[in-house]
């Protein structure tokens, strides 16, 4: 009896996956059945060489920070203490499909808002006396951290932006970036507004290598009848993560 070629390699590839299958299975059984792979010692946080923390790539360690969603870190938006009309304008906001952030848009995100997937970097350049935090999805934009002992600028002189001005300073390993001057166009998390009287802390913070630390703290009297916080961390084990 004459087989068809066809059916001789269908049977073929079937014997195949038998055979993986069986010895995958085999495997599991030696040792401890499908036991994962020990977590790696944590790499040392890298440091500048005046021992100052670098919360970015350094000569030998050149990476990003990659987002995935679910990075979140803000409470639920029935938990945020919003005044009657900035919840009235967030639930209009999410109860309409048609309607999407101005990051969608590519318009500029500022605070909690930067973090978005694919991911972000940090570039610290202490010549400019400035940290740069580069965004990577949607504007492409760029955040600049003024670690020069400056104020924020005063009256006319603080224009209002998508992402603010920033000053920073460092509290022990911590990097605190403080924030003002923002426009009143962004959405700062998910369909929450803001006003023009905007003020951001984040704290930024990298215990190894592979972990990094955020914790933001939202004063808003315009939208808000009282500050509030959100953080996240980043670990070698979490779905978000640092990509060498």
């Amino acid at each position: 009896m004459n087989i068809p070629y066809r059916v001789l390699l269908i049977a073929t590839v079937i014997a195949s996956l038998c055979l993986v299958t069986i010895s995958s299975v085999a495997g599991q059984g030696r040792g401890q059945a499908g036991a994962a792979a020990p977590a790696q010692p944590a790499e040392p946080t890298p440091r500048w060489p005046d021992g100052r923390v670098n919360l970015g790539s350094t000569s030998d360690q050149k990476g990003y920070w990659e987002v995935r969603p679910g990075l979140g870190g803000l409470p639920r938006a029935a938990d945020v203490p919003m005044q009657p009309w900035a919840r009235a304008l967030s639930d209009y906001r999410s109860s309409h499909a048609e309607l999407y952030p101005p990051l969608v848009g590519c318009k500029a995100a500022g605070g909690p808002g930067f973090f978005n997937a694919p991911g972000f970097e940090i570039v610290d350049v202490p010549e400019l006396k400035s940290i740069f935090l580069l965004n990577i999805p949607g504007p492409h934009s760029w955040r600049v951290i003024y670690m020069d002992g400056r104020q924020h600028p005063a009256g006319d002189a603080l224009r209002p932006t998508y992402l603010g001005h920033s000053i920073g300073r460092w509290e022990g390993d911590t990097l605190v970036i403080d924030t003002v001057g923002f426009n009143e166009k962004q959405w700062l998390a998910g369909s929450m507004p803001t006003t023009d009287k905007l003020h951001l802390v984040e704290r930024i913070s990298r215990p190894n290598l592979r972990s990094l630390s955020y914790e933001v703290t939202i004063d808003d009297s315009g939208a808000y009848t009282a500050p509030f916080t959100g953080r996240w961390t980043i670990t070698q084990t979490s779905a978000s993560t640092w990509i060498a």
